[in-house]
């Protein structure tokens, strides 16, 4: 533990981790970079189609009068800029560039002559991909090849410990992410014209829990998540990212107990992805294929993938079940290429505005009814259904009927038929039916047998989401409803978060929101459950705060005010969004320093940096003895 409490230290502290940045800049002799871009890197377009290059550094010799940054676009002259030495030795760069297929070449010159230079830098998308193995999948590759693409472009990260990694054209080395990433990179660069970027930070056989943040440190480089921040650190991606595909849940649809804990894992790491990459919009969630496990709680787990996309707001879904190649666990390499293909419809319609059928989409269930005698399954409206012939698989005759249950049972449905978006279907005389399912929630014997059975489709042939336990007659399961009062209350913690509680319930989702002069709110989340910590705070400031029930906008709460004094003790166990702490006392903390979240702290009698501290080089940390600056 290093403990201090003069002055003295503190300006040798200081000293030192100012030489540990400039150690951690690219320095090249004569000039520092802080930023620059890498080889093959793929920049984020935003919403104006282009994308900053952004070049920060310092020049080391007194003895320069000017720096200038010149971009050729395709070998062409297309942007160049002079900044002048005589005021400052720091300098700072922010070219903007233009998306679609071509190649930049970024060059940086002290007086005339080429210091550094970038080349084939493209400005298109990025899409980072989270899991599991199957998230995009590598198995059964064994004579893939890359496609010869230029505008497909991948990341490989060499260390995590001293942060290295470089872009890479995937056909030129053997350094390339999964068969399906590449495929799914090659349909939508082929189609769209744009380059395309991929991250891979999946974790083969990984539980949820395991993919969840470190929550004493984020970028713990043991853990898949932490490993997945610092590569997108190393691209100073974090704030740019806009996509995520997650494929996952075959160890936790494995596990019975794994599988009911599901939903608040997933709502853990859907909130930490929140808060660490900020300006993601669209998260893509795929569910899970039919398992061989025994486990009564799977179909549990899929039905909760399913409906991530009506709890989560930035949520997008597509169903895997049914995809050809299946052994029980993995996909052949046909297996991948079609998930690529079916979810690149998918993101051509809601990223590049593609013009396609709503049949592009995995069919969902929304009621069960009984309708002259038959019981119907009502699918999304506009889809066009089809109920599926018997068909003969592995020596074995597969029948729909028999992977349709009612209450649990197997035996009750005889026959369907589809009409538009419904099956109707022909059941035995039942009394009291409540609930009814969608394919089992596991089958076969890994390694000798699997489902490889029918399944009911739209006319795309996308297969419908598996579901569990939907009650007939749009009857739902008892929900405890919210409170015509909501009474809210706040307290801040020693992590300088806000806390916020409320008698809610974890049936009922709420919209929670803040500001400022407790006339302009925004929203901060939404969340099922009575809880929520709001760690986007600064000492000094004024919050107000309020809660809504989600679509009643008259159920709301009390407002409560907090005003942000400095506390006097602080436990900081997470790396703050804010780059200033202070204490009356003292603060403790074990947060990593990161190159690109400047931190400072004060604190009156002792700042603590405890095992598990960490900064990195080129990181901008300080710590002072002094009081809070914001009393």
């Amino acid at each position: 533990m290093i403990v201090l409490t003069s002055i003295k230290i503190k300006y040798c502290f200081i000293l030192t981790l100012c030489l540990l940045f400039l150690g951690g800049m690219s320095v090249f002799s004569q000039v520092s970079f802080e930023k620059f871009p890498k080889d093959n890197q793929v920049l984020q377009r935003n919403d104006q189609n282009k994308s900053n290059v952004n070049i920060v550094g310092r020049v080391n010799e007194s003895n320069h009068s000017s720096v200038r940054l010149v971009i050729l676009k395709d070998n062409i002259s297309f942007f160049q800029q002079s900044i002048s030495l005589a005021l400052s030795k720091n300098f700072s760069f922010e070219a903007p560039i233009i998306a679609g297929n071509f190649d930049y070449t970024i060059q940086f010159f002290l007086d005339n002559q080429e210091m550094k230079k970038a080349e084939k830098v493209a400005c298109g998308d990025v899409f980072l991909i989270y899991g599991q193995s199957n998230a995009m999948g590598g198995h059964g590759i064994a004579n893939y090849w890359p496609p010869r693409n230029p505008f497909i472009r991948s990341f490989v990260t060499f260390d995590y410990e001293n942060p290295r990694g470089e872009w890479v054209l995937p056909y030129t080395t053997f350094f390339w992410p999964s068969a399906g990433a590449l495929e799914l990179s090659n349909f939508l660069s082929e189609k769209h014209k744009y380059p395309i970027g991929i991250i891979e930070a999946s974790a083969g056989g990984a539980g949820i829990s395991e993919l969840n943040a470190n929550p004493n440190n984020p970028f713990d480089r043991n853990t898949p998540f932490g490993k997945m921040l610092i590569s997108a650190n190393i691209n100073n991606l974090r704030t740019d990212l806009k996509y995520l595909i997650f494929r996952h849940g075959e160890t936790d649809g494995s596990y019975s107990n794994m599988s009911l804990s599901y939903p608040a894992e997933f709502e853990k790491l859907y909130n930490s992805l929140n808060i660490h990459f900020p300006n993601v919009i669209s998260f893509y969630n795929l569910q899970v294929d039919i398992l061989t496990e025994p486990n009564v709680n799977a179909g549990f787990l899929r039905d909760f993938q399913r409906r991530t996309k009506s709890l989560y707001r930035k949520v997008s879904t597509m169903a895997t079940i049914g995809t050809v190649g299946h052994d029980g666990l993995h996909y052949s390499f046909a297996g991948y290429k079609q998930t690529a293909l079916e979810l690149s419809r998918i993101l051509g319609k809601e990223i590049y505005n593609d013009n396609q059928s709503p049949q592009i989409y995995s069919p969902d269930i929304k009621k069960i009814y009984f309708e002259n005698q038959k019981l119907v399954l009502e699918f999304d409206e506009g889809m066009e259904m089809i109920y599926p012939q018997d068909s003969v698989a592995l020596g074995k005759t597969w029948s729909m009927k028999d992977y349709i249950f009612v209450d649990g049972k197997n035996d009750v449905v005889q026959s369907g038929e589809a009409q538009g978006n419904k099956i109707y279907l022909t059941v035995s005389d039942i009394q009291n039916a409540k609930k009814v399912s969608y394919l089992p929630n596991s089958y076969g014997q890994f390694g000798v047998s699997f489902y490889n059975g029918v399944h009911l489709k739209n006319k795309y042939g996308m297969r419908a989401f598996s579901f569990d336990d939907i009650s007939i007659d749009g009857k739902t399961p008892v929900i405890i409803p919210p409170p015509v009062t909501i009474n809210l209350n706040t307290e801040v913690n020693e992590d300088i978060q806000v806390k916020l509680t409320w008698n809610g319930n974890a049936q009922t989702k709420y919209r929670i929101e803040r500001s400022n002069d407790n006339i302009n709110f925004g929203e901060l989340g939404q969340i099922a459950g009575d809880i929520f910590f709001d760690t986007q705070t600064q000492l000094g400031n004024t919050y107000f705060y309020r809660v809504f029930v989600e679509n009643v906008p008259n159920n709301k709460s009390n407002t409560k005010e907090v005003i942000l004094k400095c506390l006097e003790n602080v436990n900081l166990k997470i790396l703050p969004l804010v780059a200033y702490i202070g204490a009356n006392t003292s603060i403790t903390t074990i947060v990593s320093i990161t190159e690109t979240k400047p931190l400072s702290l004060t604190a009156k009698k002792s700042i603590d940096l405890n095992p598990g501290f960490d900064a990195e080089l080129g990181s901008d940390f300080s710590a002072e003895i002094g009081g809070c600056k914001n009393n």
